[in-house]
């Protein structure tokens, strides 16, 4: 979903989230030694990110612009200046104002790089709740939020410490995130997790997977809601409360992407598209494109090539 520059990258995936069969992504962020990586980007010609995961925690400043933010259950809505925190195995996706374009900064880390030995207490008491999803970070900060000066000067400073790589940047660097954690845990921005919380973003996952491999043939709520092992009227809440809409309209959104991804990426006619993302009816699919797009599929192709 990222670049590490302001040009624009696109891939033959859904936005620019390159994701495998369970909406994990699947870019690698930094490298073994050092799994941190930074990002300039902006959602000027896909306007949604689209819900995905990855096991990296990842920090977003909001640089201008104005959207929404899903992450798991909650939508948030982001303004010039927020610190979105991506948890570890969080479904998020971001979704940017047609008229004020989103342009942020982000981070993305494995928590392995602030790692210790067992008996560690900041491992103890930090970094394994984390790791194992038995606590996480409070979503949103604003600039009006206690902490917020030191918490955006911090980011602020990973970001620039990362790009620059100074001499021995990266004990900086590691430094820099335990004090930006410091800040976190001392204005109390973090919450416990449950078992049961858990287990539905699983199911919610393992449905996700389950789209993203049949989403070209006929598809039902009843038969998701079979994969999910749930009752089909708990699936179709448990499934908006975690994607912010329900799985039909994923289902229609998630086959228009693929379809803008294929019109950018192939030459082969909006029929095929249509055919190939999952529509069975090229009228159809001409129309849902318009409406999410305000532009047609052709249009479209001629804009962006």
């Amino acid at each position: 979903m990222k670049q590490k520059n302001s040009t624009i990258v696109l891939t033959s995936q859904i936005g620019r989230a390159n994701v495998d069969e369970t909406m994990k992504e699947l870019e690698t962020h930094g490298s073994f030694e050092l799994p941190v990586e930074t990002y300039t980007d902006n959602c000027e010609i896909f306007r949604s990110l689209y819900n995905h995961w990855h096991r990296e925690m990842e920090i977003i400043c909001i640089d201008q612009g104005k959207g929404l933010a899903r992450l798991n259950r909650e939508t948030i809505r982001l303004k010039k200046g927020d610190l979105l925190i991506v948890n570890s195995g969080v479904i998020h996706g971001i979704k940017s104002d047609s008229r004020n374009i989103l342009y942020y900064r982000s981070v993305v880390f494995d928590l392995n790089f602030l790692s210790g030995s067992a008996g560690d207490i900041c491992q103890e008491m930090v970094i394994s709740l984390l790791m194992e999803n038995k606590a996480e970070f409070t979503h949103l900060i604003t600039d009006t939020a206690e902490h917020y000066e030191q918490l955006y000067h911090l980011f602020c400073e990973i970001h620039q410490c990362h790009n620059e790589k100074k001499p021995y940047y990266y004990i900086h660097l590691k430094a820099l995130f335990y004090e930006f954690f410091y800040e976190m845990f001392t204005g109390n921005y973090i919450i416990t997790t449950d078992t049961e919380q858990n287990r539905n973003l699983l199911s919610v996952k393992k449905v996700l997977e389950y789209i993203s491999i049949h989403y070209r043939e006929p598809l039902s709520v009843k038969e998701l809601s079979g994969i999910s092992n749930y009752s089909e009227f708990y699936f179709m809440k448990l499934f908006k409360q975690y994607i912010g809409k329900t799985a039909a309209a994923y289902l229609n959104d998630y086959r228009l992407e693929k379809a803008k991804s294929l019109l950018l990426h192939t030459d082969n006619s909006v029929t095929d598209i249509a055919t190939e993302a999952g529509f069975n009816n090229t009228s159809y699919f001409i129309k849902k494109f318009q409406e999410a797009n305000q532009i047609s599929p052709h249009k479209f192709r001629k804009k962006m090539s």
